[in-house]
C-alpha cells in the first residue's frame, strides 16, 4: 500500500467498537491506515498486518515508514467475572502489547511522530462523589485503577523516548452497535430496568462520534499531547441515564433501587464498577480546542435511537 500524502496510522484493537468507527474516519481524511490483528482479515480502508503478543511478533511492513500509532487493544474489562486469570489477561493485554510496540518502534522506526493510547476514567477509581475529577488528580486503588496506571505507564515509555504521546481516558461509550446502551435497551423495552444500588453513581458518558473526534483532534493537531479525559461535559448519574432513555424511547420504565449485596454476589469484585461511578471533567480537552457534538445525554441518546 502506497503511503498517502497525509501520513500513515497504525491501529491496534481495530476490530473493537472504537476501532471500527475510527478506521473509516481516518481513511476518509486521507490517511493510510494499517491495522494490527491476530489474524488476517479484510477491513475496508485499511491493510491488516499480523501480530502475536505472546510470541513478540509483528509482521514486516507494519511499522516501516509509519507516522502514528493509535493503541486501542485491550481485553474487555466488562466481560466475565474477574477471576485471577481473567484479571491477568486484562492487564497483560494492555501492558505487554504496548511494550511490544515500544520495543519494536525503537528498533524499526525511531522517527515515529506520535503515539496515542486508550485508557479509561477508571483511573480515578470506582467512587461516587460530587467531586469532579481532572487529569491532575491521583489514581484510585482498585483493580480498574491499577490497570489504568500500568496501561499509562507503558505510554510513558514513548514519551520518555521523545515521541509526542497522548492518553485518552475514556468514559462509557454510547453507540447503537454495542456497549452499555445495547445491553440496557432490552430492559427498557420490557419497561423494567432495576438500578444498580440507588442509581446515584455517576456515568461519565461520551457519544462514539465525539470519541472518534477526540482521537482525530489529537492526531491532526501537533500541539495536542498529554492526558485527556474523553467524557461529555454533561454529567449524569445512572438513574439519569435510565430516566432519559425512558423519555427518549417514550416508554414508562419502572426503575427500582436495589440492594447492593445481590450485585456483589453475582459479579464479585467487578460489582465495584457497577455500583460506583465518578464525575469526570471534560474541561482540558475542550480547552485544547475540541468542540463536542453531544453535550447533553438526551441529545446523544436521541441521535442513537431515533
Amino acid at each position: 500500500m502506497a503511503k498517502s500524502g497525509k501520513g500513515s496510522v497504525l491501529i491496534t484493537g481495530g476490530s473493537g467498537l472504537v476501532g471500527r468507527k475510527l478506521i473509516p474516519a481516518l481513511a476518509a481524511s486521507g490517511y493510510e491506515v494499517r491495522v494490527l490483528s491476530r489474524r488476517k482479515s479484510d477491513i475496508p480502508g485499511a491493510k491488516t498486518y499480523k501480530w502475536n503478543i505472546k510470541d513478540q511478533y509483528i509482521e514486516d511492513g507494519a511499522l516501516e515508514h509509519l507516522d502514528h500509532i493509535i493503541h486501542l487493544a485491550g481485553s474487555s474489562i466488562g466481560k466475565g467475572r474477574w477471576t485471577k486469570s481473567r484479571k491477568q489477561s486484562i492487564m497483560d493485554s494492555r501492558v505487554l502489547s504496548a511494550r511490544l510496540l515500544f520495543d519494536s518502534i525503537e528498533k524499526r522506526n525511531p522517527e515515529l511522530k506520535s503515539f496515542t493510547s486508550a485508557s479509561a476514567t477508571g483511573y480515578y477509581g470506582a467512587v461516587t462523589t460530587d467531586k469532579e475529577f481532572t487529569e491532575a488528580d491521583p489514581p484510585g486503588d482498585d483493580f480498574a485503577a491499577r490497570v489504568c496506571i500500568k496501561w499509562e505507564e507503558q505510554a510513558g515509555l514513548f514519551r520518555s523516548g521523545g515521541y509526542r504521546t497522548s492518553v485518552v481516558r475514556t468514559g462509557i461509550v454510547l453507540s447503537k452497535k454495542e456497549g452499555m446502551l445495547t445491553r440496557v435497551m432490552p430492559t427498557i423495552n420490557m419497561r423494567f430496568s432495576p438500578l444498580f444500588g440507588k442509581g446515584r453513581q455517576y456515568l461519565p458518558w461520551i457519544h462514539i462520534d465525539d470519541l472518534t473526534g477526540i482521537y482525530m483532534k489529537i492526531l491532526n493537531d501537533p500541539s495536542v499531547d498529554g492526558i485527556y479525559n474523553a467524557v461529555s461535559p454533561g454529567p449524569a448519574t445512572y438513574r439519569d441515564f435510565i430516566k432519559t432513555l425512558s423519555s427518549v424511547t417514550d416508554k414508562k420504565v419502572f426503575m427500582p433501587a436495589t440492594p447492593e449485596l445481590p450485585w456483589k454476589l453475582l459479579f464479585g469484585e467487578k460489582s465495584q464498577i457497577l455500583l460506583e461511578g465518578s464525575r469526570v471533567s471534560a474541561e482540558k480537552v475542550i480547552n485544547a480546542g475540541y468542540k463536542f457534538s453531544y453535550t447533553q445525554l438526551k441529545d446523544a441518546l436521541a441521535e442513537l435511537l431515533i
